[in-house]
């Protein structure tokens, strides 16, 4: 029923302050290069949430490489008709300017105690007059739009996209739409999303790459999921907001360590969703952590105290 794993089996990174074998956080990739270039594992067979990428060649440019799921994405200025949008910001930021035709629907709206609650998700898409069916666009502030994607995703919604960057430099308007309350109805995809309680069951159960999306390093470096890496989201998006090329983003996951069979847990949101967005864009089969009830996990490292 999840998509879970067996984090004992994932060596930890942590160690006593002092040691010379132990992370140095001023330098991290480079001490992660030194202890880990000579123990790559060979690739496992590929399962059912693996993305199978084609064989290239050394010479192939990868600046010509498009997105795998180049429908999820969608750029300032195409044509919108017909589309749902949903504007993930906060009421008064919404208010204050948003694209023509959008309906508001923060992201902290559709959250119970600081994780998505689907049942409250389903009565807010209601109240916004959504519809299963609708072809969904989501847009707002890079982190807002990347939750509430994610979270369609794990309410089962088929035709969705997200708009690329903020709207910082597109026409917005101030009236709102009317709106016809509607009988929304989830279809969850249940292996989208890994709660704590979900760790211990998972054990054994699948090879992950764990990633800590967490953008202040220094919150790793206090305590992080055992095995995780650091993987801050500004290493896949501008600074604008918007996603960076298929060719980089290959790179960049390749340099850490993801695929070869693992399926990738991300954890720190919202900041978790942004980077699922961008796994999925070239497609990943990634789950996300909600939350941060992981902190009271017996599989949590705590380097300093």
């Amino acid at each position: 029923m999840l998509l879970v794993m067996g984090l004992l089996a994932v060596p930890v990174l942590g160690g006593t302050p002092g040691c010379p074998d132990c992370p140095d956080w001023t330098n991290f990739d480079s001490w992660w290069d030194r202890y880990h270039k000579d123990s790559v594992q060979e690739p496992s067979k590929p399962s059912h949430t693996e993305k199978v990428i084609p064989k290239r060649s050394e010479e192939e440019n990868l600046s010509e490489m498009i997105y795998p799921e180049a429908e999820l994405l969608v750029r300032p200025g195409d044509d919108l008709s017909g589309r749902t949008i949903l504007d993930a910001r906060p009421p008064q930021v919404y208010e204050s300017g948003h694209l023509p035709g959008a309906r508001n629907l923060c992201w902290r709206s559709i959250q119970s105690g600081g994780v998505l609650d689907p049942e409250l998700a389903v009565v807010e898409l209601r109240k916004a007059g959504v519809n299963e069916t609708d072809s969904i666009v989501v847009c707002g502030d890079t982190e807002g739009s990347a939750y509430l994607f994610w979270a369609l995703d794990y309410l089962g919604h088929r035709n969705l996209s997200r708009l690329d960057g903020d709207l910082s430099d597109l026409a917005l308007v101030q009236n709102a739409p009317a709106l016809n309350e509607s009988t929304y109805t989830a279809d969850i995809r249940a292996w989208l999303m890994i709660d704590p309680a979900a760790l211990e069951a998972g054990q054994g159960t699948f090879e992950v790459k764990i990633l800590d999306a967490r953008s202040d390093f220094s919150d790793y470096a206090r305590s992080h999921l055992r095995g995780a890496v650091p993987f801050s989201t500004y290493l896949v998006y501008d600074d604008a907001g918007a996603v960076k090329s298929a060719g980089e983003l290959e790179r960049i996951f390749e340099g850490k360590g993801v695929g070869g069979g693992r399926t990738p847990l991300i954890y720190g949101t919202p900041e978790a969703c942004s980077l699922y967005f961008a796994l999925r864009l070239m497609g990943y089969q990634a789950a996300v952590l909600d939350g941060d009830g992981w902190l009271n996990s017996e599989y949590v490292v705590n380097s300093i105290s």
